[in-house]
């Protein structure tokens, strides 16, 4: 059955982008050269809503099954399809065993594939929901020699720690943060801003002790941008901290 439900939606991008293809900018621009097929997120977006719509009886078992059938896909756009049906599912639909992304994200290179399987709606009810199976998780994640996982370990936070407050969270954020602190990778030293930046609304005074306190040990980019959302409310202007 997952390989049917599979078959089905690569026809759908197929039907709107033809062939996959690559290209050297866009390898380096998303960090990976799987082959990608030209369609915008916003019709994949589409094609994730009327099936998830579609086939609201899928139970999570078949939800994750026709996920990792498509995270093991040949091309990076079937990759991030896992991420948009994520979306737009249930929330029984969601209640599979998190150990499944330690699988998944072997899958997957660049920040593009990463984060559109690490944020968003899952990650904002699942990880707060399913916290004893997923703080061992992150924490695996961050020492990981896979730097996709160490990326997951922060960005898997920002929707959760955005919108929950609960001292567990801003605590394994931290722990996170610093275990990858002496990294240059901007694949890792973007994700601790992200995710510094997204602890603002319900974290402030935290957020302003640590970065005040490691701020030697932290990515420049990560501290400046922090610092310029804590005065400014947004990242780009100058900070006055």
């Amino acid at each position: 059955m997952k390989e049917d439900h599979h078959r089905f939606i690569l026809d759908q991008i197929q039907k709107r982008a033809g062939k996959p293809t690559q290209h050297t900018f866009l390898d380096s621009y998303l960090g990976n050269d799987h082959p990608r097929y030209a369609i915008n997120n916003m019709a994949m977006r589409t094609i994730a809503r009327e099936f998830m719509r579609a086939h609201a009886q899928l139970s999570s078992e078949e939800f994750s099954q026709l996920l990792t059938s498509l995270l093991h896909g040949e091309s990076g756009t079937e990759k991030m399809m896992a991420g948009f049906l994520l979306d737009y599912s249930r929330l029984d639909q969601r209640k599979f065993k998190p150990k499944l992304f330690d699988d998944w994200l072997n899958e997957l290179k660049g920040w593009a594939e990463i984060d559109t399987l690490c944020t968003g709606k899952y990650a904002r009810s699942e990880i707060p929901a399913q916290w004893q199976a997923w703080e061992p998780l992150l924490k695996k994640f961050s020492k990981s020699k896979n730097i996709g996982k160490r990326r997951a370990s922060l960005v898997f936070l920002c929707a959760p720690t955005r919108y929950t407050q609960a001292t567990e969270l801003a605590d394994t954020a931290f722990e996170n943060i610093l275990r990858v602190s002496g990294e240059r990778e901007v694949l890792i030293t973007k994700a601790i801003s992200w995710l510094l930046r997204s602890m603002i609304k319900l974290y402030r005074k935290e957020v302003m002790s640590f970065v005040k306190e490691h701020a030697a040990s932290l990515p420049a980019i990560a501290v400046r941008e922090t610092r310029t959302k804590l005065s400014t409310g947004v990242k780009g202007k100058r900070n006055t901290i």
